[in-house]
């Protein structure tokens, strides 16, 4: 085993598990992908606890990665158990069935992959997960026609059914019909190259989509407008653009589109939950600034300046709602709650990566625009009042597979320029 096949092994692991989300998990034709699920669920726990020492209370995390990264409580001992295994988490304290307390050691990202794929791999994974590991992760290189798949890959040919039935139904696997055949990519395609196919979809797609793209690069966390922008909708579900959504206060399911600009290229794979936190409090912050009934507030960058704000404890000042606004950020573990009396203050969990994915969606706001002074604790607390779940971008093209309104030929000379690079 090399390490480049074991962090591959984690890391599409992670993502088909994510993929998997969207799909019934009663469904019986998940049974042969049981171990990697497990793999899967157990990077994106670690990922979530990473930096935070001592859990005190892993019921309670129990409680939130069931209902924040869909592990199933029935998975959750099998999870801590692996990340045990693999050295992630000791001293684990257990009362009867139920685990009380742990203290993690997760290391870095490129680390955490290498480590729980080769445990993976070490466990003689069947063919069948071994194959989806492969076809995810050269579908999120580039595009490939589908009378290709059997041979570029090495599949079985008795398997490539099973793997694209899988694969489309969780949407790791998208398609689309071209008049010289099908053509498969997955959605990773657009997520770990998000600026390179915008600038594909500026050369080679239509106008329109030039246009819209170049709304988002203005006002990253563009919430999404079928009408204004059909162009966009039609990318965001297939795919090809980042968006998560939250659900607004009207609950309304509403995308935020990005097009992330990022110095360090790690951050789209290697540490690919560091920019979902980040997109996380992005869609949050911009769902409080269109639909919470803030209308005053010209400059939510400030909001993000106060929670990062060390003087204070990155913390803002107890306010009467306790919980209830800030369920969103507590269940992505980007806040936590301070006792204040009857009341609680929205606490930053300053860990490294909590820190860095603040500053990203910091960042991705000021993206043409102004940097200004800190936001009063009454302001913050309105942006960030949300007690709406949270999805992240391949469960928003879940939920819109079915929106779509622009023909699979518009994609043709974007697809033939993907297919052109061999990997972006």
């Amino acid at each position: 085993m090399t390490d480049r096949e074991d962090f591959v092994a984690g890391l599409r692991c992670h993502d088909v598990h994510t993929g998997l989300r969207n799909v019934d998990p009663n469904s019986p034709t998940l049974t042969p992908l049981a171990d990697m699920r497990v793999v899967g669920m157990s990077a994106g726990v670690a990922a979530l606890v990473r930096g935070q020492d001592v859990i005190a209370d892993a019921q309670a995390l129990k409680t939130i990665v069931a209902d924040q990264l869909d592990v199933s409580p029935y998975a959750f001992n099998h999870v801590i158990d692996r990340l045990e295994r693999v050295g992630f988490v000791y001293d684990v304290k257990w009362s009867g069935q139920r685990i009380v307390s742990f203290v993690e050691s997760v290391p870095f990202h490129q680390d955490l992959y290498d480590r729980l794929g080769g445990s993976w791999r070490e466990d003689n994974p069947s063919q069948l997960e071994q194959e989806m590991v492969a076809l995810v992760d050269r579908l999120a290189a580039a595009p490939i026609p589908a009378e290709e798949l059997e041979n570029q890959l090495g599949l079985d040919r008795n398997d490539v059914p099973r793997l694209l039935e899988v694969g489309k139904s969780a949407d790791l696997v998208k398609s689309v019909s071209l008049i010289d055949g099908e053509i498969l990519y997955s959605p990773f395609l657009g997520f770990e190259n998000p600026e390179i196919m915008a600038e594909l979809f500026d050369t080679y797609g239509s106008g329109r989509i030039g246009e819209e793209l170049d709304a988002v690069r203005q006002h990253q966390g563009l919430p999404l407008d079928e009408e204004k922008y059909p162009a966009l909708a039609d990318a965001i579900s297939r795919g090809f653009i980042l968006a998560p959504s939250v659900r607004r206060p009207d609950r309304i399911e509403q995308p935020f589109a990005a097009v992330p600009y990022v110095l360090d290229a790690s951050l789209l794979t290697v540490r690919k939950s560091v920019l979902e936190k980040a997109l996380a409090v992005l869609a949050c912050i911009r769902c409080g600034q269109h639909f919470g009934g803030v209308t005053s507030t010209k400059d939510p960058v400030r909001v993000l300046n106060a929670l990062l704000d060390p003087s204070r404890n990155y913390q803002l000042s107890p306010h009467s709602s306790h919980k209830r606004q800030y369920q969103l950020l507590y269940r992505m573990q980007v806040v936590d709650f301070v006792p204040s009396g009857s009341w609680v203050s929205p606490r930053l969990i300053a860990t490294q990566d909590n820190l860095e994915a603040v500053r990203i969606a910091r960042d991705l706001l000021l993206y043409g625009e102004p940097l200004e002074d800190r936001v009063a604790d009454d302001e913050a607390r309105a942006l960030l009042s949300l007690d709406s779940p949270y999805q992240a971008p391949l469960q928003t093209v879940h939920r819109r597979r079915g929106r779509l309104t622009l023909s699979d030929e518009e994609y043709h000379a974007v697809l033939d320029a993907a297919m052109g690079r061999a990997a972006l």
